[in-house]
């Protein structure tokens, strides 16, 4: 058997045990879950195997191989009305082989009105928060091969109730050829999340938003190609996505995400100059939940 089909034949089982490893309930911290990075979500999350990239290490530790000395990527994402993202993920290169970075993803949801019966106007407004702290490494090992492992926690406030989750990260790439690259990852493994309160009994177990990828890249000159399936909340989700380099300065995107009950075009571009730029992107929503705009500043060093 020769190398490229080896390397197909592997990650077809990592996609198989990561399925059945999953779990049948509806998971927690949904906004945990959503596509990080404007040039990820531009391409319609289709990130597994991409690599070189702060923001891949969301999709897959293994992708923050190949980055310069330091590369580093801050977002900022606005969903809806009332609810806001922010994102900063660094990556170091620590050796010919091996690769560390750090991550912190924050996510508010402000103004939600507070009942304890059916009336008109509210008792109170609140505020809920989501948290991730985040730190992985990524080590080649060989030439074709890379895998990644991550750890962190979760931390969730509501109101007054608060909980926390370790969790980890785990996932591998490979170089097929010179043009195809594979991916596969689960992200978000750990316990589930309890919230608590001073003289209250405890919440239900919350699931964390356990997320498995599998996909591969195709890049030829100044074309990209992409397409992930993702298992998440037991649903499989076909991602498909690309990007093209029309100008030096200059990159647009665009995606498609199936099997979602509100969500599926999007669409994105990148102004960069030298190791800095700019990436936007933006995801409709149906339902009249309106549209998601994705704001990120990256550089590499």
């Amino acid at each position: 058997m020769g190398a490229g089909p080896r390397y197909i034949a592997a990650m077809t089982v990592l996609l198989v045990g990561m399925a059945g490893a999953a779990a049948v309930a509806q998971e927690g911290l949904p906004l945990m879950a959503v596509e990080a990075g404007a040039r990820p979500a531009g391409m319609g999350g289709a990130f597994v195997a991409v690599h070189g990239d702060a923001d891949a290490a969301f999709y897959n530790p293994a992708g923050i191989s190949g980055i310069r000395d330091i590369s580093a990527s801050f977002g900022h994402n606005t969903y809806w009305e009332r609810i806001s993202l922010e994102t900063g993920y660094v990556g170091i290169r620590l050796s010919r082989r091996s690769y560390l970075y750090g991550s912190m993803r924050f996510a508010g949801v402000s103004d939600l009105e507070f009942r304890t019966a059916p009336t008109a106007d509210p008792e109170g407004l609140f505020d809920a928060h989501d948290l991730s702290f985040k730190a992985g490494l990524a080590w080649d090992v060989n030439p074709r091969v890379v895998v990644g492992l991550a750890a962190g926690w979760f931390i969730e406030k509501i109101e007054a109730w608060r909980g926390s989750s370790f969790n980890v990260d785990i996932g591998a790439q490979a170089q097929v050829t010179e043009s195809i690259r594979l991916g596969a990852s689960a992200s978000n493994l750990g316990s589930d999340l309890t919230l608590t309160v001073v003289g209250r009994s405890p919440s239900r177990p919350i699931p964390l938003p356990k997320v498995y990828r599998v996909g591969g890249t195709f890049v030829r000159d100044r074309y990209r190609a992409v397409t992930d399936l993702v298992l998440l909340d037991d649903r499989i989700r076909l991602h498909l996505g690309g990007e093209a380099r029309v100008h030096d300065v200059l990159t647009v995107r665009a995606g498609y995400m199936a099997n979602y009950d509100s969500k599926s075009v999007t669409a994105g571009f990148s102004l960069r100059k030298r190791n800095i730029g700019i990436d936007y992107a933006v995801v409709p929503f149906s339902h009249n939940l309106g549209t998601a705009h994705l704001f990120n500043l990256t550089f590499q060093l």
